[in-house]
């Protein structure tokens, strides 16, 4: 208000034949001005107007949508509104991505950006969206490791035994992923990149099958997120060698990380945040990243993430957006070393 006040007195003092009509015009600015400062309060205050929709664009009881639908119930329970997860699927996430980035940016669609992601601009040549350009960082919530497991049938039972096997028989031993391009193919083809090694990669069409073959030694290992890993390896299907992140998880604290195995200054996690179509305003953005804090602070929402092998890492918006350019430049490198691409 005071910059309007200070505009208008200048035009007071060039045009004094006027004063009168200027002080009504003054007047009629001033309370413009103060209803246009108090619009963005009284629009985060009635935020959200109507259900709001969470895309979740991966399939349903994986961890990020189980994280997603923790995080929809205890934002339901604030706002007096329903959040109804929604799981379009298709091209690794970016078909509900493209879905989200088109929504009106009113705060009523939010889209839960995960790893993959971040490593889809490297393989699908013509998404219709871009990150950092059709989103808003609202905060980076949750991450993870994966964990690389081998068939009890397989001889080694540490990653320098890995390593030295592959050594002495190059392109010999097979590892599954979930898909040309997927996290779980990149994370081993960064392993055989720092370790100078070489296996054979085996791609399936989702992780349920490829864990089925290393559980029957048809391919010997791969990696897959710490959840889908635990009930396997506590069964003695599987035998975990490592997990990729810097620190152990808690879920399997005897398995050590690669930089412990050797494998020094490795890490790959999953990770899930959340973001809104680019030209949300800044109010409601604000409120949905308080509200956000709200819930994942929660003990209902803390308690859930062990047993999913995932920990609390929150990332404010700017500090997310600077995330994801890193991200984007990570696997864009890892794409290109390992050559992946789409069938």
């Amino acid at each position: 208000m005071r910059s309007w006040e200070s505009r208008w007195n200048v035009l007071d003092r060039r045009q004094p034949s006027s004063v009168g009509v200027s002080r009504s015009r003054r007047a009629v600015l001033i309370a413009a001005a103060a209803s246009i400062a108090a619009a963005p309060a009284a629009r985060a205050q009635s935020f959200p107007a109507r259900p709001v929709r969470l895309v979740v664009p991966f399939s349903q009881g994986t961890a990020v949508d189980l994280v997603a639908r923790h995080l929809a119930t205890g934002l339901a329970e604030i706002w007096g509104q329903s959040v109804s997860v929604v799981n379009p699927l298709g091209a690794g996430g970016s078909v509900g991505a493209a879905a989200a980035a088109r929504a009106a940016p009113d705060g009523h669609t939010l889209l839960m950006l995960a790893v993959n992601h971040t490593i889809n601009p490297a393989l699908y040549k013509n998404l219709s969206f871009d990150l950092l350009r059709d989103f808003r960082p609202i905060a980076h919530l949750v991450s993870g490791p994966l964990v690389v497991v081998a068939s009890p049938a397989f001889a080694p039972n540490t990653i320098q035994q890995l390593i030295a096997l592959a050594k002495a028989r190059p392109k010999e031993i097979n590892f599954g992923s979930s898909g040309n391009g997927s996290v779980s193919h990149l994370a081993i083809e960064i392993l055989k990149s720092q370790a100078g090694i070489d296996m054979t990669h085996v791609p399936y069409k989702g992780i349920a099958q490829m864990m089925t073959d290393i559980a029957g030694n048809q391919v010997s290992l791969g990696t897959t997120a710490v959840a889908s890993a635990v009930p396997q390896v506590k069964a003695g299907k599987l035998k975990a060698l490592a997990v990729t992140s810097l620190k152990r998880t808690p879920a399997l604290p005897d398995v050590p990380t690669l930089g412990e195995s050797g494998v020094t200054g490795y890490e790959v996690s999953t990770w899930n945040g959340i973001v809104a179509p680019a030209g949300t305003p800044d109010d409601i953005v604000a409120k949905i990243h308080a509200d956000v804090l709200k819930v994942i602070g929660s003990k209902a929402f803390v308690d859930q993430l062990p047993a999913l092998g995932l920990s609390l890492d929150l990332k404010g918006a700017a500090e997310f957006r600077t995330f994801i350019a890193a991200d984007l430049a990570k696997w864009s490198q890892a794409v290109a070393v390992s050559g992946a691409k789409i069938d």
